[in-house]
């Protein structure tokens, strides 16, 4: 697959890449990938499915819908017209193994953190700041960037 970026000077650049992870979306419960001239996609691609607040999504095998799934060679189909994946069951089963694969060294997805008095993003603050739970730190770049806030306003 090439890939076109857009450069900061307006030219546009190309990357080859044979790998794309699409999505991975366990609301919806669908997932896509790119490996050489294939592309896979598992669910119903139109779901209207829309996240629960505070619920927390497993980001492993039953993440995903595997009884639905369309293959594309986008190398030889660009507009994506023909469904292979009963004539190419091979292909579809290593697609789906790589996905497997990334899932298992997956975390579970809160769609959205509950709400807590005074917590982050704030108006003083305005990202989120990631915890090392362990030993109760934060990172550098975020002492950084609060420093840098706090000195602004």
């Amino acid at each position: 697959a090439v890939v076109s970026t857009q450069s900061t000077g307006g030219e546009t650049e190309t990357c080859q890449r044979s790998e794309i992870l699409v999505h991975v979306d366990p609301v919806k419960r669908i997932a896509g990938y790119i490996r050489d001239d294939f592309k896979v996609l598992f669910g119903d691609q139109e779901s209207d499915a829309s996240c629960v607040a505070e619920f927390w999504y497993p980001l492993n095998e039953s993440c995903v819908d595997w009884s639905t799934v369309e293959l594309y060679n986008i190398t030889g189909d660009f507009g994506e017209t023909t469904n292979i994946a009963k004539s190419h069951p091979d292909v579809v089963e290593q697609l789906q193994e790589v996905l497997l694969l990334y899932l298992g060294e997956q975390s579970p997805l809160q769609c959205e953190l509950p709400v807590v008095e005074d917590s982050f993003p704030s108006d003083t603050v305005p990202f989120c700041l990631p915890w090392d739970f362990k030993g109760g730190v934060l990172p550098d770049w975020a002492i950084y960037a609060l420093t840098n806030v706090s000195s602004n306003t």
